[in-house]
């Protein structure tokens, strides 16, 4: 897996990831920030919630992040798929050659982003151990 060689080359450097999610998902957000930030040292975890679309300066906002990240990980939940902002930020992180991954944040069955599906990046479920494997 590429990601599995961007952390091998990173080694002790610090990792700096942008986490895209549907704001109907904050809580369970937090519980993976919690987890990630507790067990990784070197991981640097950035987001912008975006609560109003059409403020102009989210947009700005997101991209700098963006930008400053080596990663960006969409954290899927049930309204993710239907999320202008996810998608905006999944497609700013792709056309950047950034690395993107995707964790599940329900076991139910869930509807994928199609910038996702067209780009064949498999969710992962929720679930720390697979950052650790690749870390």
């Amino acid at each position: 897996m590429q990601t599995e060689l961007l952390f091998s080359e990173l080694g002790e450097s610090p990792v700096r990831a942008f986490l895209s999610f549907a704001t109907t998902d904050r809580p369970f957000v937090e519980e993976f920030r919690d987890q990630m930030m507790s067990r990784f040292t070197n991981l640097e975890l950035l987001d912008h919630a975006v609560i109003d679309q059409y403020d102009k300066n989210w947009k700005l906002e997101c991209a700098q992040k963006i930008d400053r990240s080596i990663l960006l990980i969409c954290l899927i939940g049930t309204s993710t798929h239907r999320s202008k902002a996810v998608a905006w930020e999944i497609d700013r992180g792709l056309s950047l050659g950034k690395r993107v991954m995707a964790f599940k944040l329900t076991e139910r069955q869930v509807r994928l982003p199609e910038l996702l599906i067209r780009n064949s990046i498999e969710p992962l479920p929720y679930n720390a151990i697979h950052l650790s494997q690749l870390m």
